[in-house]
């Protein structure tokens, strides 16, 4: 697995999925998320390029939905609630870094498909899903309706910072 890393941000992909051409646009998308949402840049996200099979894998093993999707985010530990760190921080099992927090995986032929569904350029796409992840790991969801206007309000404010139109 080849790899690529900057401002803590981590991207791991196999040959297939031709990481290093999308790295930038990955870091950039989730720097500029970490920014917009005053982050700082001590906090690692490691992000894993993945096929179809793979995520549905995960999405099976952790969620118990048998089927693809395009991101899905793995906190490290407990404590992030739209944007802001509470006190009583719990980590995961297996974890021991509160620096850490977290990993997205993107399934990058289900981005591909996406984007060719809704008219958008890969890279847009790929974009939308890392903002969108990095928000989830950030403790955004969209469960609620008000939780999904503000998400996808941040998530369409970030987007457009990226200038990728």
């Amino acid at each position: 697995m080849k790899n690529t890393s900057k401002n803590n941000i981590h991207i791991f992909w196999d040959d297939e999925f031709h990481g290093k051409e999308n790295a930038d646009l990955l870091i950039n998308s989730i720097f500029l998320t970490k920014k917009f949402e005053k982050i700082s840049n001590k906090f690692l996200i490691k992000v894993f390029l993945v096929s179809d099979e793979e995520i549905k894998e995960l999405n099976h093993k952790f969620l118990d939905n048998n089927y693809e999707t395009d991101v899905l985010s793995f906190n490290y530990y407990d404590g992030w609630k739209n944007g802001k760190l509470s006190e009583n921080m719990e980590l995961f099992p297996g974890e021991d870094n509160i620096d850490e927090l977290g990993e997205l995986y993107l399934s990058m032929p289900q981005i591909s498909k996406q984007a060719k569904e809704n008219n958008l350029t890969f890279a847009k796409e790929l974009s939308t899903m890392a903002i969108h992840g990095t928000l989830h790991l950030l403790g955004y969801n969209h469960e609620e309706i008000n939780e999904e206007k503000i998400m996808f309000s941040k998530t369409d404010k970030i987007l457009s910072l990226m200038n990728l139109d």
